[in-house]
């Protein structure tokens, strides 16, 4: 987004999009609310085994581990040390990155 522009968008929850799945593969609100579900935990189940998840045109999935690192404690100002952890990161495909931009 250009700087200074601003846009007016709305948070799109899990009965908003499994409505919107139904409109557009016609099924019922409660088989695409299913069919959501079980895409979510399918997900959730390869990136709990390591494993990534790439759509192509979409985007990938993947975990990857945060070095230790040292940050600041913004109560006291003392250094701390902030362990590794493993997070989920989220690299959008070309054609997904291509159409937010068009926008």
């Amino acid at each position: 987004m250009a700087e200074g522009k601003t846009t007016t968008s709305q948070t799109i929850g899990r009965q908003e999009l499994s409505r919107r799945i139904a409109k557009q593969a016609k099924l019922s609100q409660k088989q695409a609310a299913e069919v959501l579900e079980a895409t979510l935990d399918a997900i959730r189940e390869a990136l709990e085994n390591g494993d990534e998840v790439r759509l192509v045109g979409f985007g990938s999935f993947k975990v990857r581990t945060s070095a230790e690192r040292k940050g600041v404690n913004p109560r006291d100002g003392k250094e701390i040390i902030v362990p590794a952890k493993e997070r989920v990161r989220f690299s959008p495909g070309k054609e997904l990155s291509e159409a937010v931009l068009k926008k």
